[in-house]
């Protein structure tokens, strides 16, 4: 299977400070089909540093280690909701619509069948503007998600890596929560299906989804465009669900960087 699966599927040209790949330094999180290099050919000239979790990621920004964090825009608002350090650069936001959606093993036919009805009528009934309301543009620390449970019911595992807060969210002591959390629990309710959260590190989760050690994982699908051929980003012997959230691309820089960064 190709190693495709990626956090940040970024692959676009963004405006940075000039050309200068020493002095803008952008932290993302690994991508398992790109190196460094690869990213940075697509990055105005910055220097690409990748990164195993997000935490980590955002010390080195902290530190200085870097000069920008590239993330989707959710997760750059609660980043500065949080934290008066840092500041969103709109310069270099990424007009480009990518698609959070659920990948799962092609086999599993039932299951996509499953999870696109939920999030389908979700879409229809509103729950999914509710959900994102109460868990995304709220940017206050996520709280803990109970899971529905249903004696006799099949389980799904789903695996989460808390890297990208307030969508994929883990609390400070390993409860999983925020917008996707909130969103498996919805989808559980409908479909009458256990799910049990298995946290692995984001680099893992292809090896997790193939190795059957959890049937589904986050996704997000890119635009096609002239570089991007439609549904290049998608492995052999995978299927994803219907798009349940939409994003953009920012980065985010230290509030003290003068606003060529």
């Amino acid at each position: 299977m190709k190693k495709i699966f990626l956090l940040l599927m970024i692959v676009f040209a963004v405006s940075g400070c000039g050309g200068d790949k020493d002095a803008h330094k952008v932290g993302m999180l690994t991508q398992l089909n790109s190196t460094p290099e690869q990213a940075a050919k697509f990055s105005s000239g910055a220097a690409i540093n990748f990164y195993e979790n997000f935490n980590t990621m955002q010390m080195a920004l902290q530190s200085e280690q870097i000069t920008a964090v590239r993330t989707y825009k959710s997760v750059a608002e609660y980043m500065t909701a949080n934290n008066s350090d840092l500041k969103i650069n709109d310069a270099a936001t990424v007009q480009l619509v990518d698609n959070f959606c659920c990948a799962m093993r092609s086999e599993e036919v039932d299951l996509k069948k499953s999870f696109d009805t939920a999030i389908d009528a979700m879409k229809s009934d509103g729950t999914l503007d509710a959900l994102t309301e109460k868990y995304i543009r709220n940017t206050e620390t996520p709280t803990a998600v109970e899971m529905p449970h249903f004696d006799g019911a099949d389980t799904i595992k789903v695996a989460v890596t808390g890297d990208l807060p307030p969508l994929d969210f883990v609390n400070a002591d390993g409860t999983p929560a925020g917008f996707n959390t909130a969103l498996l629990a919805e989808i559980s309710k409908r479909t009458g299906k256990n799910i049990e959260l298995v946290q692995v590190d984001s680099g893992a989760r292809a090896a997790a989804l193939t190795s059957k050690q959890v049937d589904v994982i986050f996704w997000v699908v890119v635009p096609e465009d002239d570089s991007r051929p439609k549904n290049f980003d998608t492995p052999d012997g995978v299927s994803v669900t219907s798009s349940y959230y939409q994003d953009t691309v920012v980065d985010v820089n230290l509030s003290n960087l003068g606003a060529g960064f």
